[in-house]
């Protein structure tokens, strides 16, 4: 079995076990409380472990990676249901065994190579590449031609959000506390990352709607738009 660590955030005014118990039995599940200043770790076994840390915001789902235990990572909001997050899981893995991604048989074998030599060349040219499987219905997609959001679950390897936010910050000089990066780190992730998209069923919770969550607010837009332009000046940078 693939070893799991989910990363939630939220503002600590939800009720989070309709959540908790829509994982996987056995995986781990780290919740940045941003309304508290909190992290609380729910590993098989063990007690809840409180951790007191800053209002990070949208970007403390990347914060709390710090203290999960496993390489794999799914993040998701703390306002939706996703009816198979094992399925993010599983694209993650297909896609890394299925196109290249860390194949150990790369450079052995050359008389017994499985590889034809254009299949050699694309896995030379992108064995390095991280990527991010994202859970992202068509009827979103046309408004992220180019990034994805991950609040419906995504799936990544666990360094590969500050490899991205490494090449972001070396190319614009933002630090690391600006309040846009700290809100937007996910349009930058996605943006600087090899996206998969798939589509697995999701229920929004009832407060999914409230006028204070971020999406709902008048300015998302604006800040969308603003981090994204920087993110594709350091893509086509580069």
């Amino acid at each position: 079995m693939t070893e799991v660590s989910a990363c939630i955030a939220t503002r600590g005014d939800v009720d989070m076990s309709p959540i908790l118990d829509s994982l996987p039995e056995g995986w781990e599940v780290i919740i940045w409380n941003n309304g508290l200043g909190l992290v609380g770790t729910w590993r098989p076994g063990e007690q809840i472990d409180d951790i007191e840390v800053g209002d990070l915001g949208p970007h403390g789902r990347f914060a709390a990676i710090e203290y999960a235990s496993h390489d794999l990572i799914l993040v998701q909001d703390d306002d939706v249901i996703i009816s198979d997050p094992q399925a993010i899981v599983d694209a993650w893995v297909h896609w890394r065994e299925n196109f290249g991604i860390n194949i150990p048989y790369l450079d052995e074998n050359p008389d017994e190579d499985p590889l034809t030599s254009e299949e050699r060349e694309f896995l030379a040219e992108n064995v390095q590449i991280s990527h991010v499987v994202c859970n992202m219905p068509p009827e979103f997609r046309v408004h992220y031609p180019d990034s994805a959001m991950v609040g419906f679950g995504a799936c990544f390897q666990r360094d590969a959000p500050e490899k991205a936010f490494q090449r972001f910050f070396a190319y614009t000089g933002m630090a690391r506390d600006d309040p846009l990066f700290l809100r937007e780190s996910c349009r930058i992730f996605t943006t600087l990352t090899l996206r998969v998209l798939v589509d697995v069923l999701k229920t929004d919770m009832p407060y999914a709607s409230d006028p204070e969550r971020l999406w709902k607010q008048r300015d998302h837009l604006h800040y969308r738009e603003r981090a994204l332009k920087m993110a594709r000046e350091v893509r086509d940078h580069e």
